[in-house]
């Protein structure tokens, strides 16, 4: 076994980089696929999946849950038939968020799961930083599952049977009118995936609308269990308890947006000339087009074209006023849109509606001499003023701060230590590798 990846970087910066650099499929979508699939009895090919650690737990977990799943390369083929376990391994669990999702699968085949408390990212708004459970649990007992919540988390749920009925999604958000919130994006995913094997047909209503909902929409449907939006936009699903018609299928991933965003940002930072490729041009353009629209008004064109995306490099030349919400820009897009507003001529404002607490980054990019300034959700970052501190240490407390510290070091005239890229490899492939391989001076520390 390998070491693991490592814990601290030393960066030097100042390079340009140039290449090509090929995106796997969105991290966020493979988790509800997956999770789908497993809701249902049809094999299921996966295309275009993500190599990293919620990949590689996710199918471990499954394996272990009795389900048969066979990785190739960026393939994962999943036969559900098998799947009869009850409790998921706590230290796999403790790993990543994602399993949460495994829960409707193993409820509607065993009628009792336990799952220990998950890992991930600690951007919630306790003071632990521990991610929200009580909107899974609430979601499920709508649906006729009796929960337990432990003290730590843990989830414990039964249910002889699960039946359809209706969710206003706006329940779960803080914000109504905006339907935004930490609650919001993991209530419909809860819905959804309960929904399918509910008897019955579940009426969402106001459901959280980006791709790693879409793409389950569509996996859904096309195994067996009719799911379509209203003109209302409501989402209608008819639960089918059998798992559905049970022919096996093929889903492509969408790409991986926030993988798209951070080569951007990359980009236009370092004044380099990067081409994406192996992109899903018209599902990613419609899910990122929140952020292709922002970077549109900074001055910089994130549009796709057939399966490329060429970034010429150029700054940003305007600042942003920005509030990040559910149907917005995603909250893991908000650190390196602040990283690009830091090279932005003028003010920028930016408002954070979803994890309201997500700036860790901000007094590491201080640090490096950026001029950002945090009151409660909000952050005022002063423009013409980029990360150039050299001699500095700074640390990503989670994936989306650590790859936005990784970035701010590239600008750097010097040398920096960024600790925290453990993180890293919930979210990209190998976003160190690829840097170097592009030019960047980038090592793991001595």
């Amino acid at each position: 076994m390998s070491a693991g990846p490592p814990s601290a970087l030393r960066v030097r910066g100042g390079r340009e980089l140039k290449g090509d650099v090929r995106v796997p499929g969105f991290k966020h979508a493979f988790v509800t696929v997956l999770a789908g699939a497993l809701t249902g009895r049809s094999v299921v090919t996966i295309d275009n999946c993500p190599a990293i650690e919620e990949t590689r737990v996710l199918t471990a977990l499954a394996r272990a849950l009795g389900a048969e799943v066979h990785s190739d390369g960026s393939t994962v083929r999943v036969d559900p038939s098998g799947l009869t376990g009850q409790t998921l391994d706590p230290q796999l669990v403790d790993r990543i968020h994602g399993a949460v999702y495994l829960l409707p699968a193993l409820l509607a085949r065993s009628g009792r799961v336990h799952l220990p408390a998950a890992g991930g990212c600690r951007i919630g708004d306790e003071g632990s930083g521990a991610r929200p459970v009580r909107q899974y649990a609430e979601v499920l007992q709508r649906f006729g599952a009796e929960v337990t919540v432990g003290a730590d988390g843990s989830l414990t749920v039964r249910a002889d049977r699960l039946t359809a009925c209706e969710l206003d999604l706006r329940d779960w958000t803080s914000d109504r009118e905006l339907r935004s919130g930490p609650l919001y994006s993991g209530a419909t995913k809860m819905a959804i995936l309960t929904a399918a094997s509910a008897q019955g047909t579940t009426r969402l209503r106001h459901p959280y609308p980006k791709p790693d909902v879409t793409e389950l929409v569509r996996l859904l449907d096309a195994t067996g269990r009719p799911a379509r939006y209203t003109p209302e936009g409501d989402l209608l699903i008819e639960g089918r308890p059998d798992g559905g018609h049970g022919r096996p299928l093929r889903h492509v991933l969408v790409s991986d947006l926030i993988t798209v965003v951070t080569w951007a940002t990359a980009a236009a930072l370092t004044n380099s000339a990067i081409r994406l490729t192996g992109l899903t041009p018209a599902r990613l353009a419609a899910g990122l087009a929140p952020e292709i629209a922002l970077a549109r008004d900074m001055g910089l064109d994130w549009r796709p074209t057939a399966g490329t995306l060429e970034l010429t490099g150029e700054p940003p030349s305007a600042p942003i006023d920005v509030t990040v919400a559910s149907h917005g820009i995603y909250s893991d897009s908000q650190p390196f849109f602040m990283l690009l507003a830091t090279r932005a001529p003028g003010v920028s404002h930016l408002r954070e509606t979803v994890w309201r607490r997500r700036f860790t980054h901000v007094p590491e990019l201080r640090r490096l001499g950026a001029d950002i300034e945090v009151t409660g959700a909000r952050a005022r970052v002063g423009g013409g003023r980029p990360p150039s501190r050299p001699d500095q240490s700074v640390a990503g407390g989670d994936l989306r701060a650590a790859a936005a510290l990784l970035l701010a070091a590239l600008m750097v005239p010097g040398t920096v230590r960024v600790g925290g890229a453990d993180h890293l490899v919930r979210g990209y492939e190998d976003l160190v590798a690829d840097l170097v391989r592009l030019g960047a001076d980038v090592r793991p520390e001595d």
